[in-house]
């Protein structure tokens, strides 16, 4: 039977641009993930770990929040111990999906997305511009916080992995980075 560990460790990155001002992301639960196959249906069918991260948003301006991977080879999992020469050791970092979903249904990523190198970010609220206030919906980006609007400034993350059997077995990690930023 191939063995074949998938971790993330989820890091946050908060981008602050004006003094005076606070914005905030934090990650409240889940933030060491591992995936472990040791089974044929666990490889054909890949894995789901369901609302296994919550990440909350705190701000006093307009805000975009993203997410991507980031690895010592962008686009591929680190390969930390390999368990055998057979198969590839270059994992493409794209059999990881995340699905967020806030209370309020205001992630612009609804459904699983694949993940992508954190050069190329999936913007689960805003975007690389300066996008128009948005306070309801899809997309919101008012200013507040995760107690006083629990149902636009949280966010629970759930993961589906499916290796398939291309893969060499070993152990491979790497970091899932949700990032906040002021909308300018």
């Amino acid at each position: 039977m191939r063995t074949l560990v998938l971790a993330t460790v989820l890091q946050f990155f908060m981008v602050f641009w004006c003094s005076g001002q606070t914005i905030d992301l934090t990650i409240t639960k889940g933030t060491d993930l591992v995936f472990t196959f040791n089974s044929i249906r666990s490889y054909t069918t890949g894995a789901i770990l369901g609302n296994a991260s919550e990440v909350t948003i705190e701000s006093t301006v307009e805000w975009d929040l993203y997410v991507g991977t980031q690895t010592v080879t962008p686009g591929f999992w680190d390969l930390v111990q390999s368990y055998s020469d057979a198969g590839d050791d270059n994992v493409p970092v794209s059999i990881l999906s995340i699905r967020a979903n806030s209370p309020g249904l205001t992630s612009q990523e609804a459904a699983f997305f694949q993940l992508q190198d954190i050069s190329t970010p999936t913007y689960l609220i805003g975007s690389v511009g300066n996008d128009a206030t948005t306070g309801s919906g899809i997309g919101t980006n008012d200013p507040g916080d995760s107690n006083s609007d629990p149902f636009t400034h949280r966010f629970r993350i759930s993961y589906r992995l499916t290796p398939g059997f291309t893969y060499s077995p070993g152990i491979y990690t790497m970091e899932v980075l949700f990032t906040i930023a002021e909308d300018l």
